[in-house]
């Protein structure tokens, strides 16, 4: 089939962010037939136990195809799509999945293939119809992983797995993740301050944390931290939240982002050279001013994934708008 498609062999990165309309599933489903799709065998054991194998008879299209994103293209079929073109992609480093409507399928489908062992950035946000112990098991095969995001409301990591994860081959690599929206616990954040002290970018959203301590040692521990998602996190109210920055302020923390939930921002006022802002996609945050040519705070933490690596304030605004999407 290579022949048929040449010019693909040589593609290094696609990014189809925000392809959602029905035209464009069809036609991909167009080209994954041509190219060859993969036949998904399921198997019953006498124990009710379901195996799945999988088979593909033709050679790699997409050989040299390193940065891939489905962000927001809930349209398309896992079945019919995204796993016969990641079938056909066996070098990929960087996956972008957000929003898709992938299952566990998909997971167990990329365990047998290299993604384990080469892929460096990997995101799930808001995926909604796969399990906590599809991404647990999947995540701790991995090794090379850096950035790890899975925030979403409908994406609930039980504490068990998320433990997991954190005690993988790839924690001590993570620079960024994101488990907003899970099971996160003051074990949790142990497991964190324990596992990943290289994280820079941290998101924690709706964290079970009751106690303002956890998140100023979680703070502490994490010296390279940039920014933080306490977004809906019931520790913060009207009073202590200025006991924050007097954490941050006493250890010279390197951080200069902190999201937050618009209610209790819109509550509060600057303090101590933070002031607050919203960014793109209307996620309130605090800031403070960072070293010249450093990114604009409201350019952080985009939760679709930057194939290019050039920062998330040079895309374009169809990609800002799928990036900072609350």
């Amino acid at each position: 089939m290579g022949h048929r498609y040449p010019e693909c062999k040589n593609i290094k990165t696609i990014d189809f962010c925000g392809c959602a309309s029905k035209q464009f599933g069809n036609t991909l489903e167009e080209f994954s037939h041509l190219i060859g799709r993969v036949r998904i065998d399921q198997h019953h054991n006498d124990d009710d136990e379901t195996t799945i194998a999988f088979h593909m008879t033709c050679e790699p299209l997409l050989s040299h195809l390193q940065r891939l994103s489905f962000h927001g293209c809930p349209i398309i079929s896992e079945y019919s799509v995204i796993i016969p073109i990641l079938a056909h992609s066996p070098s990929l480093t960087h996956l972008d999945l957000g929003g898709c409507s992938i299952s566990d399928l998909t997971l167990n489908f990329l365990a047998g293939t290299n993604a384990p062992t080469k892929l460096s950035h990997l995101l799930f946000a808001k995926c909604k119809n796969i399990s906590s112990d599809a991404i647990s098991s999947f995540v701790s095969k991995c090794s090379q992983l850096e950035t790890l995001n899975f925030y979403g409301d409908r994406i609930a990591i039980n504490e068990y797995d998320l433990i997991n994860i954190l005690r993988s081959p790839s924690a001590k690599n993570f620079k960024t993740l994101d488990i907003g929206s899970s099971h996160i616990t003051p074990l949790i954040l142990t497991a964190i301050k324990e596992n990943c002290s290289s994280l820079q970018d941290l998101g924690i959203s709706k964290a079970q944390i009751t106690n303002l301590n956890l998140i100023k040692d979680l703070l502490i521990a994490l010296p390279n931290l940039q920014y933080i998602d306490l977004t809906s996190i019931p520790c913060f109210n009207l009073l202590n939240t200025n006991d924050l920055f007097t954490t941050i302020k006493k250890s010279n923390h390197l951080l200069h982002t902190i999201e937050m939930s618009e209610s209790l921002l819109k509550k509060l006022h600057a303090v101590d050279g933070w002031k607050i802002d919203i960014n793109y996609g209307r996620r309130w945050y605090y800031s403070r001013e960072i070293q010249k040519g450093a990114i604009r705070p409201d350019r952080v933490h985009g939760r679709k994934l930057d194939l290019t690596g050039y920062g998330t304030e040079f895309m374009s605004k169809i990609f800002q708008y799928y990036s900072f999407d609350a």
